[in-house]
């Protein structure tokens, strides 16, 4: 993928930028086009939640958070890069919200039982990992000049 001109205003036109940001794994990329496309994706994701949840429960829900995985995934790797972080730096996050869904699709969330210990401990994990992610992907700058995964994004 060639360089993005993040400084550009009319970048959030191009539908090309955007499917840069939500399916490549390349590259890097600063905090505002991180913030911007993390604010649109969770806006569709919560809306595509609440109606899968309205037609078919936790199952179907967890479901639609599933197809929404793969962006997430990409966006954050690709600030992780930024970072200097590599791809396998997001598993410790991601792990957790992946293996709630997987009990949400299975049906465990509506009836815990025996599950209860370990549902609490996915969602506490949850809850630190997303605090860290906003820290570290959201607040902090990326690395300056160029690192392994390409050219600084704003030079």
């Amino acid at each position: 993928m060639a360089q993005v001109d993040w400084r550009r205003r009319q970048i959030w036109a191009d539908p090309a930028a955007w499917a840069y940001l939500l399916f490549s794994f390349e590259g890097r990329i600063p905090r505002l086009p991180f913030w911007v496309a993390a604010l649109a994706l969770n806006v569709v994701a919560y809306f595509a939640d609440q109606a899968a949840f309205g037609f078919g429960g936790n199952p179907a829900s967890a479901v639609a958070g599933l197809a929404f995985l793969y962006p997430s995934l990409a966006l954050a790797t690709k600030r992780a890069h930024d970072r200097g972080h590599s791809e396998l730096y997001l598993l410790f996050f991601f792990l957790p919200a992946f293996l709630v869904s997987v009990f949400q699709v299975l049906g465990y969330v509506d009836d815990v039982g025996s599950l209860r210990p370990v549902l609490m401990t996915l969602g506490i994990w949850v809850l630190v990992a997303i605090i860290a992610l906003v820290i570290d992907l959201g607040l902090l700058p990326g690395e300056p000049g160029e690192n392994r995964y390409g050219p600084n994004p704003l030079d």
